[in-house]
């Protein structure tokens, strides 16, 4: 990827990359006159335009403008430049293994070859992409630390594009399914640690897909977003016995007091403070 020369005070380009379960890198940047030359990613690379507009064409006339709020995915080795349309544009990029970005498409449902085509903008999609990789920049050891991290996010971003599921199987049957019960278990088990769709599999006999569509089929959430519900709610637990916020955080398995407040407000709807002083309250 071409860099910027950074003469512009108004441009600037940001870069942080993570390591976990896959290594993943983003991108913030904003450009005014910066151009970047053709090149290809071995990874996919999924962008959000924040402002502007850009087009990313590798020839003159090519056509892939894609416009404030717009979200959009290029598989590996995909020629592409990058130029400003416009004035200036914001946006921010994820490059994403392939191994990676196909685990999360079968685990969902999704259709990889939906991306290889314009997406509608879509303000929701584009701001989740950006919050995520504001995330990233802000709280590495978070998103490393937890595959869950990754998973909820592009459960989040592709929801819309899931097909139906296909399963004809009432949950309470499939809830009796030996190998899905190990699953299970083992999130009960291991609640607080970071439990991979790999690590399902092997418990389970199951690939990853298959473990992660049944999982939700089941039990109605994804695994890694019911492992992050037991996480809570054992926090929970914990706050209204009277256990210090911060303490309650690193046992439960967060990363960090902001990582764990997120979480937990999206949940419950109040942050881990406010069930605190309910507790003491009631003591």
């Amino acid at each position: 990827m071409a860099a910027t020369n950074n003469q512009n005070p108004r441009e600037f380009a940001h870069f942080k990359r993570v390591c976990g379960a896959w290594t993943i890198e983003a991108l913030q940047a904003r450009f005014e006159e910066h151009r970047f030359a053709a090149h290809t990613h071995d990874t996919w690379s999924i962008g959000a335009v924040i402002s502007g507009a850009k087009d990313i064409s590798a020839k003159r006339g090519g056509g892939q403008v894609f416009q404030e709020n717009q979200v959009y995915c290029l598989p590996p080795d995909s020629p592409h430049a990058g130029r400003v349309v416009g004035k200036a544009c914001e946006y921010v990029m994820l490059y994403v293994p392939d191994g990676a970005w196909r685990e999360q498409c079968e685990s969902l449902g999704v259709d990889l070859r939906q991306f290889q085509h314009r997406l509608p903008a879509d303000t929701r999609q584009a701001r989740r992409a950006q919050a995520f990789v504001d995330r990233i920049f802000r709280s590495p050891e978070a998103i490393g630390a937890w595959a869950g991290e990754w998973s909820l996010f592009c459960e989040s971003l592709l929801d819309k594009y899931r097909s139906a599921p296909r399963l004809t199987e009432s949950a309470s049957s499939m809830r009796a399914d030996p190998a899905l019960a190990r699953a299970y278990e083992y999130l009960h088990e291991f609640w607080n640690r970071n439990v991979s769709l790999s690590d399902l599999s092997r418990e389970s006999s199951m690939t990853t897909s298959d473990v992660c569509r049944r999982f939700s089929a089941a039990y109605g959430l994804s695994p890694h977003r019911y492992q992050l519900v037991l996480r809570v709610m054992e926090a929970k637990v914990r706050l209204l016995m009277g256990a210090e916020i911060s303490e309650v955080a690193s046992e439960t398995g967060f990363a960090d007091q902001s990582h764990f407040g997120r979480h937990f407000k999206s949940i419950l709807g109040v942050t881990p403070g406010t069930v605190a002083k309910g507790g003491r309250r009631h003591r």
